[in-house]
């Protein structure tokens, strides 16, 4: 009796939590349909709900000549239409045929993910929408891969610079004879201007970037793809260092944090063009879900970020004035990569409620982008007080 007690339970808290992810994921699909919001407006066609199914691959252990028959079973007026009361039936009484984990468990996770980029109308437009924009298809390869890259060559300079001036340790330790690092006195090794991320003062602020990259990239990434978010990352990179150069001419500059804000700014522009969408309800509720909706919520997120920053921030002006070592690295990158996110994520980043106003927009920060990069590129080559390069010609002139 007591394993009958527990399965019966079991069974009601799985009915329960699937029709609230119907009601809050499925059901505003039906009424955008229906008209003014009447329970009894015509439903959506059958054919219309099995392409969505089969796109989902709820269905796919289902043999394709049952498929029509166990909808159709379904339409109980015979109208051809299905209602969201018939579709919650199909879904719950059929649970044990369908693949519905695909529906609560990944996609319901990855629905969670990217709420925290993406404005709430858009993720609950419509089932097909949600299924298009919203996968790990590519899988989010891009920001894992810069992360690696970035830790083993930490590790390989931490390695090499054991026992010397320039070991490694919590905030301080970085190799200054590195191809790499952005140095002033070599602004013609034009690498420089981006490969500078992949050197880190100490393991802290090592640990700071990858926390930052990959808490605020993997989400952009599994809607925006790989290529956006390189093109997003890179250009925030490079502008940090242009940023830098004009700002404090004769520094170093380490680290990835002109990428990492450039993902933060990406964030922020989103956020602030939906504050009211992103809110998701975030007072209303009780119990997990309602504490979900306050973390995800528009103004915990703009806390966290700008919390996170501030910590970065404060460790890279400690290291620059009040550190034991005094290192002489740079952290104006921190916001030329902000900056740029904002730029450049509102260009390149998907849009999937394309507004008017926003293509007037996206020309405007095309044009202040190219015309802030073009005013660096002048300065970094015509500004006399850059400290002289050690360059010398290959060739000596006869």
């Amino acid at each position: 009796m007591a394993k009958s007690g527990v399965k019966s339970s079991s069974t009601r808290r799985e009915v329960r939590e699937l029709k609230d992810f119907l009601a809050e994921n499925v059901k505003p699909w039906f009424d955008q349909e229906a008209q003014h919001g009447d329970p009894e407006a015509p439903g959506i066609p059958m054919r219309e709900i099995r392409h969505h199914l089969d796109q989902t691959g709820v269905m796919d252990r289902i043999p394709d000549s049952s498929k029509q028959r166990m909808i159709e079973r379904y339409d109980l007026n015979q109208d051809g239409l299905l209602s969201y009361p018939e579709f919650e039936s199909l879904i719950v009484n059929e649970r044990q045929r369908l693949d519905v984990h695909k529906l609560t468990g990944y996609q319901k996770f990855v629905l969670g993910l990217v709420s925290t980029v993406v404005p709430e109308s858009a993720v609950k437009k419509s089932l097909e929408s949600y299924i298009e924009a919203y996968d790990c298809k590519p899988p989010p390869l891009f920001i894992i891969f810069v992360s690696l890259l970035e830790i083993i060559i930490f590790i390989v300079y931490a390695v090499e610079l054991k026992d010397t001036q320039y070991a490694v340790t919590a905030a301080s330790g970085f190799p200054p004879y590195s191809p790499l690092i952005y140095n002033p006195f070599r602004r013609y090794e034009v690498w420089r201007y981006l490969t500078y991320m992949c050197i880190h003062v100490g393991y802290t602020h090592l640990i700071f970037n990858l926390v930052f990259q990959l808490i605020l990239g993997i989400p952009l990434e599994m809607v925006h793809k790989w290529w956006r978010m390189m093109i997003v990352y890179f250009l925030g990179v490079i502008a940090g260092s242009l940023a830098h150069s004009v700002t404090d001419p004769s520094s170093f500059l380490a680290g990835a944090s002109g990428g990492c804000y450039a993902l933060i700014g990406a964030h922020v522009a989103a956020i602030i063009m939906n504050w009211e969408e992103m809110q998701h309800k975030w007072m209303e509720g009780a119990g997990f879900k309602a504490v979900v909706r306050i973390i995800l919520s528009a103004p915990v997120r703009l806390l966290v970020i700008f919390v996170f920053a501030g910590v970065d921030i404060g460790l890279a002006v400690y290291n620059r004035y009040a550190s034991s070592t005094k290192e002489n690295v740079g952290y104006a990158a921190h916001f030329g990569g902000a900056l740029a996110g904002v730029l450049v994520g509102s260009i390149a980043l998907k849009n999937l409620d394309k507004k008017p106003w926003e293509v007037i927009l996206w020309w405007v920060f095309l044009v202040i982008y190219l015309l802030l990069v073009a005013f660096a590129v002048f300065w970094n080559g015509l500004y006399p007080g850059f400290p002289e390069t050690d360059w010398e010609p290959c060739c000596s002139s006869s």
